[in-house]
């Protein structure tokens, strides 16, 4: 193989989307909420690319395979003419390897960073970064990846084909896979971090006192409680820490108990994109349910 051919094969790259869960295994998955994942998906790669060889690179991405919520995107690589003659060595130009990490590390970044901004970046050299997460913990990453991360319209589309993708009933994984091999995935507990990241405004916030009928309770940190508020079941996190405490003390529930509580509501707005957020503040009064089976805490 010659030089020039060498340089011909690695100007394309591939990368594979794949969507997992109850609506992508019956076809139930939004056609429309799958075109808008495959313009993101594709966006966020482009971005990728551009983030590390800049923008005098023009990058070109089709869509080369959709089948059962699976679908690729292939990136054409062309090089400005007066750029092209400032790259001699090989490495230089675009390649698979470069652009999946990429994509690979800042996807892992945003959970790192559970969608806050970073507490303290530190550059290593030239290509590395320090970047340490509001929990104090570090994390190494290449340079591109950080700024790919802290891009406003790489975290629009990582919002679109991550974080909404895994807000819809029915689809709880992504996977992302280059040359046949997984590069990274993500699940639907981790939907609230891809978003972009310093942008979030908060538009609305409200507490009210309410009954709440318990549905189903979780006890993983994160993890929200399901409850019936006479209208819709909705997930609310638990913020009363008196109340956690009572639980982790073995205080009886079932399904159907009753808490009057204070909920708090608050609307974020992130890019385009808004969230609506229930908080349960406080629980005064924990009225059991008469006759219920008791509820299964998977203990």
């Amino acid at each position: 193989m010659t030089i020039e051919d060498q340089r011909e094969e690695e100007r394309g790259v591939s990368i594979l989307l794949r969507y997992q869960g109850p609506a992508v295994d019956d076809g139930t998955m939004n056609v429309y909420d799958a075109a808008a994942n495959m313009v993101a998906f594709s966006n966020f790669v482009v971005a990728a690319a551009h983030k590390l060889y800049g923008e005098d690179v023009q990058v070109t991405a089709d869509i080369t395979s959709f089948k059962h919520a699976s679908f690729g995107t292939d990136l054409l690589f062309q090089l400005a003419p007066a750029v092209a003659a400032t790259l001699p060595i090989l490495p230089m130009l675009p390649n698979l390897i470069s652009v999946a990490t990429t994509v690979k590390e800042s996807i892992e970044l945003y959970r790192f960073l559970k969608g806050e901004e970073p507490a303290n970046v530190q550059h290593i050299n030239d290509h590395s970064i320090n970047v340490t997460n509001n929990s104090g913990n570090i994390i190494v990453v290449h340079t591109p990846s950080l700024n790919l991360t802290l891009d406003r319209k790489a975290g629009e589309a990582a919002a679109q084909f991550i974080g909404a993708a895994l807000s819809k009933p029915g689809v709880n994984q992504i996977e992302i896979s280059a040359d046949g091999a997984q590069l990274v995935q993500a699940t639907t507990d981790e939907a609230m971090f891809y978003h972009p990241i310093g942008d979030e405004e908060t538009l609305t916030e409200s507490t009210s006192r309410m009954g709440l009928v318990i549905e189903s309770l979780s006890f993983k940190d994160g993890n929200k409680w399901k409850m019936w508020n006479g209208s819709e079941t909705l997930g609310y996190a638990m913020e009363d820490e008196d109340f956690i405490g009572r639980v982790n003390n073995g205080e009886a529930f079932r399904k159907g108990d009753i808490l009057t509580c204070d909920v708090r509501v608050t609307q974020t707005k992130s890019g385009t994109a808004l969230k609506l957020q229930r908080m349960i503040v406080k629980v005064y009064d924990h009225k059991t349910a008469l006759d219920q089976p008791g509820l299964d805490l998977g203990t």
